[in-house]
């Protein structure tokens, strides 16, 4: 299939309110070349009512605006997509003139083939959904958030103190018990030195001295070697100091290991929460892209909440008639379905038609492939109409909270002379939109079509469902009007229960009359008696009389078949509904 044949760069900007669809490809091989493209009383009546702002000026300017130019060389689709709106002064942000936020996210994914993968359409829109519910946490964290942050020096000398403190003080006992034992020897042999041993504390100076008594003290007891004894107890008063005194310097190496190893540690961390309901945001353009190199598919969006916007959805909740003004070139939003290009499109959308409707859309697509079971085929046609309308109900309906938190740590390890760097960082996120048990009126079915997509060449089955003010409040009457039709059909039905039970009792009084069961008698004994009678008039036919049943066929039984095909039996409908 050619489509398999190429990969697609860019599927067209222009994706939203009424831009014409164009899109770029690449060959496989590198050669570039376009490609095709709460329940509750009934409110009381308003007049229509016309509003315009900037968030109306921007579903024009996606409406009405020229495609995007083909681009001679790969851009993703979030490239492409802030250029558009640099073009069209889509500045993100807020806008205090036109009264409208815009904000331009982007989702993507990793995909070797989305020909061949079977999940891409899932992936696809998945991105997409994630796209839309960043950028409406940008807008709520513009509106109201709560933070916390904190940045820390911290230079962790103390900590070697407390975790060595208790073996260096036994150490220290066991030292000094020991230089005391060396210095009582040493006091027989040369009294001033032992003071002066007696005197140090422990460090470098200890260590000479107590080398130096060692010394004075070995010559001593190897030239007075008759004292059996006391050489014993000397030796052994060695020994235990040279052990203690390994122990020591084993310790002091410890401390200054885990000195070195943190110098210092800086940390820095912010957390940010939002929440609150967002009324009336769309999306007003899209684009997406596949990157063959990387394999990364992305999809972008503008986000556009405004005044009228919210005061659009605000009638829709409320079930108000509520119109703006109409565009002069608008279509109907079935005929502006038609001229777009549904298989590259997916996700909220808004558009205001001929009329002055603005309307909600939600758009998403499944693989519909003949090869797939008719099961599979039914289960992923109910997947992306039901899928279709939670984006569209997510434009009118949306709780939106947020939780972030990043995290930054940088240790200084090493000693006075060199020092090593070793940094980290966490990111952690939670993003939510929903909205519970709304009654909705007027979604309805737009468009719904079996269609190729352009990268994959797979068939998919593409939904658009909408509902605009007009049609809410439509709903609303239409359920009226049935509601008062149960009512008088209710009542009805009571009628016929009373007439069935009036049949029935006429019925049961009409049971064993002896009079009717006399006459019946009488009827049917005077039949039979004149049936046997005339049946024995009749003669019998002669022998060897055949007779035949001229109207059988003697042809064989026909084979049933099949054919296939489409049909249909209603022919001439008559349009009186």
């Amino acid at each position: 299939m050619e489509h398999r044949k190429w990969f697609v760069s860019l599927i067209g900007a222009g994706l939203a309110l009424g831009m014409p669809l164009q899109g770029f490809a690449q060959e496989a091989a590198g050669e570039e070349v376009p490609a095709v493209e709460a329940e509750s009383a009934a409110p009381a009546e308003m007049p229509p009512q016309e509003v315009s702002d900037g968030g109306v000026e921007a579903v024009r300017e996606a409406q009405e605006g020229e495609p995007a130019p083909a681009e001679p060389k790969f851009k993703s689709a979030q490239q492409v997509l802030k250029q558009i709106a640099k073009e069209k002064g889509w500045d993100e942000g807020w806008d205090e003139a036109k009264k409208r936020t815009i904000v331009i996210e982007s989702a993507d994914f990793k995909t070797a083939d989305p020909a061949t993968d079977a999940s891409f359409f899932i992936k696809r829109e998945m991105a997409a959904k994630k796209a839309v519910l960043t950028a409406k946490v940008a807008i709520i964290q513009t509106i109201n958030q709560e933070m916390s942050a904190m940045d820390l020096v911290n230079m962790p000398g103390s900590d070697v103190n407390k975790a060595l403190g208790a073996e260096r003080e036994k150490l220290n006992t066991e030292l000094a018990q020991q230089k005391e034992l060396l210095a009582s020897m040493l006091e027989k042999v040369d009294k001033a030195e032992a003071d002066v041993l007696r005197g140090t504390t422990f460090g470098d100076r200890l260590n000479d001295l107590m080398a130096a008594a060692i010394r004075k003290l070995d010559q001593e007891y190897e030239a007075d070697a008759r004292d059996k004894k006391a050489q014993a107890q000397y030796e052994q008063a060695r020994k235990e100091f040279e052990v203690a005194q390994k122990k020591y310097a084993e310790l002091t190496e410890k401390a200054e290991a885990m000195q070195a190893d943190v110098r210092e540690r800086q940390d820095s961390a912010v957390e940010s929460m939002a929440k609150m309901p967002l009324y009336g945001s769309s999306v007003i353009m899209q684009t997406e892209s596949w990157d063959k190199s990387t394999g990364k598919y992305q999809v972008s969006v503008i986000l556009c909440w405004s005044y009228a916007m919210e005061r659009a959805a605000r009638a829709v909740v409320t079930g108000e008639e509520f119109r703006i003004k109409p565009n002069a070139n608008g279509k109907s939003v079935q005929k502006w379905l038609d001229s777009q290009n549904p298989a590259t499109m997916v996700g909220p959308r808004q558009y205001v038609d001929g009329q002055g409707n603005r309307w909600f859309l939600g758009v998403t697509a499944r693989a519909y492939d003949d090869e797939l079971a008719s099961s599979a085929r039914r289960r992923n046609k109910g997947i992306a109409e039901m899928y279709a309308q939670q984006m569209a109900a997510f434009c009118l309906w949306a709780d939106v909270e947020s939780y972030k938190l990043a995290q930054t740590a940088l240790e200084s390890r090493g000693d006075d002379k060199v020092q090593r760097d070793i940094v980290a960082e966490n990111y952690a996120e939670k993003l939510t939109q929903s909205f519970s048990k709304k009654k909705i009126r007027g979604m309805q079915k737009l468009f719904s079509d079996e269609v190729t997509h352009p990268i994959t060449g797979t068939t998919i089955y593409v939904a658009v469902y909408g509902i605009n003010p007009n049609a809410a409040k439509a709903a609303l009457e239409i359920e009226k009007l049935n509601y008062a039709t149960k009512v008088m059909d209710n009542r009805h039905q009571t009628v016929e229960r009373g007439r069935d039970a009036a049949n029935q009792a006429a019925v049961k009084a009409s049971e064993n009359r002896k009079e009717d069961f006399q006459k019946g008698y009488n009827q049917q004994k005077k039949a039979v008696e004149g049936e046997v009678q005339k049946r024995e008039a009749v003669k019998k036919p002669a022998k060897g009389t055949n007779i035949i049943n001229r109207g059988t066929s003697n042809a064989p039984a026909r084979t049933k078949q099949s054919t296939s095909g489409t049909f249909g039996g209603d022919v001439d409908v008559s349009d009186d509904f």
